[in-house]
Formats: structure tokens, sequence, C-alpha cells
């Protein structure tokens, strides 16, 4: 029995060593959310769903500012399957936030579906969607290795891409997607897909007050703290036309918050044409970094020109005021 005892404690040791080297070493590979969970509390946050999970780089946001801001900032989006905004995302940011300044910068990425109510939602009576999946499934979420998120959501990781490594999760929260297809007929297969899946969320999905609210109260909180943009990124022209007929008031609802909590709305919707989708839905990389730079551009302009002059100009295709 004390020998069965023995050799159990050294399986359980020998398995314990493995997921750590796993998760120490390729954590990044396997599991596209895991590498959040295991950096120290952020100051700056980019919050929103796989659009900007992609999108937006961190680096070279912290690369332009030089500081500006509390750096590093983080890349705290997830999927559109994980997260919406409510009180489940507002306490899991809360949770990963490092408060202790005024000076962070906070970009907060809208679109009509990141504020929708979904199958599963019953928002009257607290039940939300998202309730059992990472980030709101976590309580530690600045720790390395996380043996918490490797139970609780083992079935996110993908353990064949410590091989493939077709993408990566930087520290820094940013998902690389680096060996996207050069078929034209599967790229525009992808786009087809996401179109029929965008298609099919205006027929079951409904705008909700409820969501609208929660934003508005995650952007209140956050203003003391620094900076908060509000921003909508550009997608392919089908998706976009499917938004504006699901929810064709969105930027004036998303512009009536922006002004009351007078923060700034960076609506990029009509860049349709600017950036590279590889699935209409989501910028590549290189577009990424433009996109990236191109937020960054008109970050700085609206903050000089706040406090140089208090007006509101207007930036290339980029209206800096949204229009009603």
């Amino acid at each position: 029995m004390k020998q069965f005892i023995i050799k159990g404690i050294i399986f359980a040791c020998l398995i314990l060593s493995i997921i750590t080297f796993i998760l120490v070493c390729y954590g990044g590979y396997v599991d596209y959310f895991y590498e959040k969970f295991t950096t120290p509390k952020a100051k700056s946050f980019i919050l929103g769903d796989s659009r900007s999970l992609q999108g937006i780089q961190p680096a070279v946001i912290d690369n332009y500012f030089n500081k500006k801001f509390a750096s590093p900032i983080l890349n705290y989006s997830f999927t559109i399957a994980q997260i919406s905004y409510g009180p489940l995302y507002s306490e899991s940011i809360k949770r990963k936030l490092d408060n202790s300044g005024n000076d962070g910068l906070y970009i907060l990425i809208v679109h009509p579906w990141i504020l929708s109510t979904r199958e599963g939602d019953d928002e009257e009576k607290g039940i939300f969607f998202e309730k059992n999946k990472p980030p709101h499934n976590m309580k530690f979420v600045d720790h390395s290795p996380n043996f918490e998120y490797f139970f609780r959501n083992l079935g996110y990781f993908h353990f064949r891409s410590i091989f493939r490594k077709t993408s990566k999760l930087h520290k820094d929260g940013w998902l690389e997607e680096s060996n996207l297809p050069k078929n034209k007929m599967i790229l525009e297969n992808w786009t087809s897909n996401q179109i029929k899946l965008y298609s099919g969320y205006s027929k079951q999905w409904i705008k909700s007050t409820y969501r609208l609210k929660s934003l508005d109260s995650l952007i209140n909180f956050l203003n003391p703290l620094g900076t908060v943009c509000i921003v909508r990124m550009p997608v392919c022209r089908e998706i976009l036309e499917i938004e504006e007929n699901y929810w064709n008031d969105f930027d004036k609802d998303i512009s009536h918050i922006a002004e009351k909590q007078d923060v700034q709305y960076f609506n990029f919707r009509k860049d349709t044409c600017v950036y590279n989708f590889y699935d209409g839905n989501h910028v590549d990389k290189f577009s990424g970094k433009e996109f990236t730079q191109a937020l960054c551009d008109s970050i700085k302009i609206i903050n000089r020109v706040k406090s140089d002059f208090n007006t509101k100009p207007e930036i290339g295709s980029l209206t800096i005021k949204t229009e009603p």
C-alpha cells in the first residue's frame, strides 16, 4: 500500500511537471486566452471581442505613445462567443485592473453584436450566456502558471498547436494569426461563412438596452482612471450592411453615451476598403498594425486638440465626433 501511494505521488508530480512545462513554454500556442491570466494586473486595456483580439496590437500603441499613458497596455479581448458588455465582463476587468493611477488608456471596441441580447440571456433575472466561460469563470487572473485556468477551461486548449504554431497569443494579449491561406477561393469561403453567421445573429438576437447601460457604467468607472476611447472597427461591406439593417441607430446610441461620459467615439465603420480582411470580419496582422497606427494617430490628435483648443476636428474618413 505504501509503495502504491509513493508511485501515485510520483506519477502525479510527473503529470504536474508536464502540464507546467506546457503552460510555461507553449501557453501562447495551445490556447487563445491563457496568457491573459498569467501577466500582472494592468493599468491600460483594449477591451472587446475577436475583432480587437486580432486587430489591435498593444506593442504598436506602447511604442507610439512612449509612456504618455500607463504601459504596457493589455489586450483583454476575447471572442463574441465568450463576452458581451455586462456586469460579468466588468467584474473581470476590475479583477485584472491595477487602479493605482489615473494615466491609463482604455480602448473599448463596440459593434451591435457585442451589445445584444442572445440565447441564454435573461437580463432581468441576472442570467447571462457568458457566466461559465472565460474570463468570467476566473478568480485568479495574474498567476503564472495558472492552473485554475487549465482545469476550468481545458476544453479551449489545442495541444496540436505546440507543433503547428500557426497562431500565437502574445503576453500582451494580442492574438497573432501567422498562417492564413493565400488561396482566394478559401478566403472567399471564409467571408461567406462569416456573412451567414452574422445574418443568423440578426434574426436571433435583439439589441439590448441593458448591455448599453452596462457599457455606460463601465465607462463611468474607467473615466477617472485615464483616457477612455470608444472604437468601432471596420468590417467588409456585406457585414456592415447586416449590422446597419439590424441596428440602424447604433452610432446614435453610442454617440449619446460618449457625449454623456465626455469620451471620444472613433468610428471607422466607413473604412471598409482601407484594410485587408481575411474573412470579412477580421483584419490580417499587417492591416491590424496599420489600423492600430491610425487609431493612435486619432487618439493623439484628439488629445492634443482637446488640450489646446477644446474642439473636435474631422480626420480623413474618420469622423472624430460621430454623426448622429
